[in-house]
Formats: C-alpha cells, structure tokens, sequence
C-alpha cells in the first residue's frame, strides 16, 4: 500500500510567511523507504516510480532505489532521549503579554456582544526561542516521545528547509474502509505533584462551568460535523479526563460510518478546523484570529498525517514547534477563548502547553533575556 505522509496549513487560503514558504498550502510526500514498526513484527516497504517518455525507467528507479537503501542501510542514529545538550539564551513572545489581554478582551467583547455569533475563538501565541547550539530535529523527536505517552510524534522537513516538529495528543479523524474515530479534547489543567492533588485538579476541571462550556462546544460540533458525512455518530465517553505526563483534558471519543468512501480530502475539510483549534462559528472565528493574530500559525493547528488505500489518520497539529536551519525554534500554543475566561490565566495555560519544549531545551530562568517584540521575523 503506497501512503502520502505530510500536513496542511491551518488556514490554507491565507498567504504563507517567509518561515513556512516550503510547506506551501499543504506538504505530502510519498517516501521512497518506509519502515513500520508493527506488534507483530517491523515492516520495510519501498516505493518507486518511472516514466519512459522521460527517459526514466523501470530499471533506473530500481538502481537508484538499490543506491538509496546501501546509503541507509548501515546507518544507526544514536540520539539522546531524555534531554538537548542545549540552553537557552533568548525568548520572545508574538503577542506580547500586553497584546494578549487586548486580543482576548477584545474576543470576549464579541461573544458577549449581539451583534456576532462568536461563542469562542481561539488564540494562539508564537515563541522565538534562541538557543546556544542547533537542535538536530530527530533528537528532539526522540525526547518527545518519551514525554509523549500515547500521542502523536511527529517530524516534516522538506529538502533545506525548517522541520515541523510536534507531540500531539489530539485525533482529527482515523478511517478504515468506512469506519471512522475522531476526538473531542478541550479545557487544561496542569498535573499534581501528588496523586492525591492530580485526583482534586482533576475533579476541579471536570466541574468547572467554564471548561465545561468551552469542551461542550467542542464536542457537540465535531459530532454535528461527523452527522454531515456518516451515519449514526455514537459519543462514548460522553465526558473524560485525558491524562498527559504534564497536562490533563476533558475528553471525549467519537465513531461512525460513513456514507461513502468519501476522498480524504473530502474528510479533511469537513472536520478541519474544528472549534479547538478555530472556534465556533467557524468563519467568523477564523477571521478574529486573520484580525487579530499577527504571526503565521503555519502548519500549527492544521491537520498532519498519513493517507493510503482504505485508510487514513490525522492528528491536529498542536504542541508543535518549527525548528529552523540556525539556532531559532518558534514554539506554538492556544488557548481557546469563551465566555468567563480570564487572560491571564489562558498566558499561563499557554506556558503549561509549551513546557515541554522548554524543558527539552532546557529552560533556566537566568538564561533568558526577555524582549518584547511585535514581528518574529524570518528563522535564523
């Protein structure tokens, strides 16, 4: 089975910025070499492709594949799996802190307001992060897997270009023939230091009237999104918590069948964005975050995965970062943003959904000096 691995912008219509211009609307690849790692065994697929009206044979795709896997056959990479030899010497955020409360005041404004239909939007924030060495993006790959715990690790470089890197633990959709699962995963809150004190964070987000409204949303307009294209849409959980090693989510599981192999395309746009990475209604949030959001979120937030004959899964590309050829990394993060919340604790949550990068790069306090900045600019 021939699969095409790669990701799309979250806001495909808009303009891409100088660090995200080789990604284009959206970025796929069919690999030459695909190795899989199954329960039962490991898997090593090639794929190869001739024309020869091109002058490209059957038996030149062979060659060269023939050179590709004596290139990559004794190669073994060792990385560091549990931190980056690594610190920080600069940060800076887009928005700033002041700008934040300004963007997020002006949201709730709308949603109180009558004359929109905003219930929520959701707000993101870039951070530059300087370091003092360049960071190779299959170590810092291997370190989020083990922070990772039942998530969705990924890389995306295309040739010379700044890698997409992400750990995250959001579903868009998984298909198989007609079947497909999606996620609800909305509210955050931080992990206890005790096992006593995660079990009472816990409880405190499931009761919260805010985090209920902001994941009710959420969950009711994957579902409604689901009913356009499947069959009966079963909820089970209807309401969850989704333990992350430093974060934790309400949650919710989604299945149904579709009523047609629909194309994955098809799929993607009915599901994407959905209200916790956009907002509710949608147009109208994604032209707050076109207003107000004054960096390119990219690839962040959009959809990244695989697709190939009868099945197809996609992960919403959160907690992701773009690590640039020198010794930048732009760090991305939301917040969503509904009735009841309060700005500065939505910065703090974006420091809580961040911290796993900073920890990985390894974030002291005294290392950094903060400047305020209104454009990230181009990588280093």
């Amino acid at each position: 089975m021939i699969r095409a691995y790669g990701a799309i912008r979250f806001d495909a219509s808009s303009d891409a910025s100088v660090e995200w211009e080789d990604y284009g609307a959206f970025y796929f690849v069919v690999p030459q070499v695909e190795f899989s790692e199954l329960e039962e065994g490991s898997v090593l697929a090639t794929t190869i492709a001739w024309d020869d009206s091109l002058s490209w044979t059957y038996q030149s795709a062979v060659d060269e594949l023939q050179s590709t896997l004596h290139e990559i056959s004794p190669c073994s990479v060792k990385v560091n799996r549990s931190t980056l030899q690594t610190a920080i010497v600069n940060l800076n955020h887009v928005p700033t802190k002041a700008s934040w409360d300004l963007a997020v005041t002006q949201a709730l404004r709308m949603i109180k307001g009558s004359q929109t239909e905003l219930v929520k939007v959701v707000l993101a924030r870039c951070s530059r992060y300087i370091t003092d060495t360049c960071i190779d993006p299959l170590e810092l790959l291997a370190c989020l897997k083990v922070e990772g715990q039942n998530a969705y690790q990924f890389c995306i470089q295309p040739s010379d270009a700044p890698a997409f890197v992400g750990n995250s633990p959001e579903q868009l959709f998984h298909r198989k023939y007609l079947n497909i699962s999606s996620e609800a995963l909305a509210g955050t809150r931080a992990r206890g230091k005790t096992r006593a004190d995660d079990f009472q964070i816990g409880q405190e987000l499931l009761l919260s009237i805010k985090e209920d409204t902001e994941f009710t949303i959420v969950r009711d307009s994957i579902k409604k999104k689901l009913e356009m294209i499947c069959d009966e849409v079963v909820v089970n959980p209807s309401k969850a918590l989704r333990k992350l090693p430093r974060v934790q989510h309400l949650s919710a599981q989604l299945a149904a069948r579709l009523r047609n192999e629909d194309d994955e395309f098809d799929i993607l746009n009915a599901l994407h964005p959905s209200p916790a990475v956009c907002g509710l209604p949608t147009e109208e949030a994604r032209q707050f975050i076109r207003d107000y959001e004054i960096f390119d979120r990219g690839m962040y937030a959009g959809p990244v995965g695989w697709f190939g004959g009868a099945e197809s899964e996609f992960a919403v590309g959160i907690r992701s970062a773009l690590l640039g050829k020198g010794y930048s990394t732009l760090v991305y993060a939301g917040a969503g943003i509904v009735e009841g919340t309060n700005p500065s604790f939505e910065w703090d949550e974006l420091d809580l959904k961040a911290s796993q990068f900073a920890k990985l790069l390894q974030y002291q306090e005294h290392h950094i000096c903060y400047q305020e900045a209104g454009n990230m600019g181009t990588l280093i």
